[in-house]
């Protein structure tokens, strides 16, 4: 089931399975930012990265002296959501432990996603709510693909300050990160976009100094502003294909010494009983 809400400038759309971004359409351009799910490349939009984010080591995680299973990214993105509200700018989705999430994540815990738009932006709200009697773990991310023509080499990033960017080095047999970095920008604040950008598959940026950065077209009326304030990691990947996800993180794949310790997880987050953790990073038509 698709949900959609809308003002005057922006018209959205968001699928109940996986509480999924669908669609951020401009009013007055008539243009479509979110990927459109081409199987050809990528059948997906922007899934929901929780409990964990990328892949773990051997697919496995240990906690309390028990061994579980987790696949890449985790299982939110797969799951039906439940809508909750519906307002005519605002959707609130929400999933909830069952049995068979605690077969595969211990814990029990309530993950509220909303949607809100805001004039021309659209703000992405991740709500984690532990209802266990026990401190969570858990890794939470957004995972956004947006229309991008990369092969023109037209199109490039644009952050909010200049940066000196590294990113973590994946291994692409493991999936799994090393500990090396790669220079990728040296005190500017333009990363002009190629196919090449992306030979090691995923570029994984830690505490970058922008809180906003922006895909420019110079031949375009209208761009996209993407503000990610607070979140600890960025990710960029394209797989040779029209399209770029700018992934917030809150937690990271494992690392290829990774003993496997869910609570010893880097970037890992934890969440006291009873508590929430709360986070938001915004599109906006510019």
């Amino acid at each position: 089931m698709i949900n959609i809400i809308e003002n005057k400038f922006l018209r959205v759309a968001v699928k109940t399975h996986g509480a999924e971004l669908c669609s951020l359409k401009s009013l007055k351009s008539n243009k479509e930012y979110i990927w459109q799910a081409d199987e050809k490349y990528w059948n997906k939009h922007a899934p929901i990265l929780f409990p964990i984010i990328g892949f773990l080591k051997d697919n496995e995680y240990e906690y309390n002296n028990e061994i579980y299973n987790l696949n890449k990214h985790g299982f939110a993105r797969d799951l039906d959501f439940k809508l909750i509200n519906k307002k005519k700018e605002k959707l609130v989705y929400l999933l909830e432990y069952n049995e068979d999430t605690l077969k595969k994540y211990p814990f029990k815990f309530q993950l509220y996603v909303n949607y809100i738009l805001e004039n021309k932006k659209l703000k992405i709200v991740y709500e984690v709510v532990n209802k266990d009697n026990k401190e969570m773990y858990f890794s939470i991310g957004g995972h956004p693909a947006f229309n991008c023509d990369i092969e023109s080499k037209r199109q490039y990033i644009k952050f909010e300050k200049e940066e000196n960017l590294n990113t973590y080095i994946l291994n692409l047999e493991t999936g799994l990160l090393e500990h090396a970095k790669n220079r990728v920008l040296q005190n500017k604040n333009i990363l002009p976009l190629d196919y090449e950008l992306f030979n090691q598959d995923t570029l994984v940026f830690e505490r970058i100094n922008s809180d906003s950065l922006y895909i420019m077209d110079n031949h375009a009326k209208e761009n996209l502003k993407i503000t990610i304030k607070n979140f600890p990691y960025l990710t960029l990947w394209s797989p040779k294909a029209p399209f770029l996800c700018i992934e917030p993180w809150y937690g990271v794949p494992d690392f290829i010494d990774s003993k496997n310790k869910i609570q010893d997880k880097i970037g890992i987050e934890k969440l006291e009983v009873e508590k929430i953790f709360k986070c938001n990073y915004d599109l906006e038509i510019i």
